[in-house]
């Protein structure tokens, strides 16, 4: 569901190829430990990264927080 919903807004909003980054591990492991750190190592200015929920970004609001803090610099659009 989660898959189809991304999907459909991009669509919606024209916004281009669409690209997934699924978990394996754990969601207990820091994010800098899981495939999300990978992809925050490599989002560029102008690129949005889509969520379907903000918790699907961490375990807890402060590890939420500081990924919000760090996509804002890089000028990602969440």
């Amino acid at each position: 569901n989660q898959r189809f919903e991304i999907l459909k807004y991009a669509n919606e909003k024209k916004l281009g190829n669409v690209e997934f980054i699924e978990e394996t591990v754990s969601g207990r492991k820091s994010w800098k430990e899981r495939q999300l750190g990978k992809l925050i190592e490599r989002i560029q200015k102008g690129d949005i990264l889509i969520v379907t929920e903000l918790s699907r970004l961490g375990r807890s609001m402060l590890e939420i927080m500081e990924l919000l803090s760090i996509l804002l610099r890089k000028g990602v659009e969440l």
